[in-house]
């Protein structure tokens, strides 16, 4: 029987190619119009809100954590922009 072949090891470095992914589209957003109702102002607002069909309301507490949610969104996002540049630059090395 004949001895096994020699096995050859050879270390080669590849660095692979950077990921070719195009930035998002900007964002578009739509404007909301926001309507205070109070106990003085409800009669003309419900006048004005005639030919819709449903009022959203809020109470301020609310309100208030909806706009600590949208910051909690920010830092998130801005977050998330911080990894994606690392993963960008380490291509660039």
């Amino acid at each position: 029987m004949a001895p096994p072949a020699k096995i050859i090891t050879e270390t080669e470095y590849v660095t692979p190619p950077k990921p070719i992914v195009s930035n998002p589209d900007a964002l578009d957003l739509r404007d909301v119009e926001f309507v205070i109702v109070t106990k003085d102002n409800i009669d003309e607002v419900f006048d004005k809100l005639k030919d819709d069909k449903v009022l959203f309301a809020l109470t301020a507490k609310d309100y208030e954590k909806i706009a600590l949610n949208l910051s909690d969104l920010r830092a998130y996002i801005s977050q998330q922009k911080s990894i994606i540049i690392l993963y960008e630059n380490a291509f660039d090395e």
